[in-house]
């Protein structure tokens, strides 16, 4: 049997950009030890740049776009994997003419 995670109600943090996290509270609190979620952007859409405490991984599920982190511009595609190391600054602007889908998964380093 699989366990499906559903999705909390989307999120915007501006035009065109959506956020769906995943709702893992159905496993019990603190069996998961990550967060995660999708979120797309719209054609034209640039998402707020973001600075935390978390590592963070995204897959790059569908779409192209211009990925800046910590003041470096790197396009990215449909396939790749990124990782985000903590208190490094970074966002993302979709720079094609279809949906980009990214899925998203952080964490907070033990020790």
């Amino acid at each position: 049997m699989v366990n499906r995670v559903p999705f909390q109600a989307p999120t915007s943090s501006r035009p065109g950009v959506h956020l769906h996290e995943a709702d893992f509270t159905a496993f019990g609190a603190g069996r998961v030890p990550f967060e995660g979620g999708r979120f797309t952007l719209e054609p034209g859409a640039t998402s707020k740049p973001d600075t935390h405490q978390v590592s963070e991984c995204w897959m790059i599920a569908g779409g192209s776009g211009l990925l800046t982190y910590d003041g470096a511009e790197h396009p990215v595609t449909a396939g790749d994997y990124v990782f985000f190391e903590p208190q490094k600054t970074h966002f993302i602007h979709n720079n094609g003419a279809e949906l980009l889908t990214i899925h998203t998964v952080w964490w907070l380093e033990q020790g």
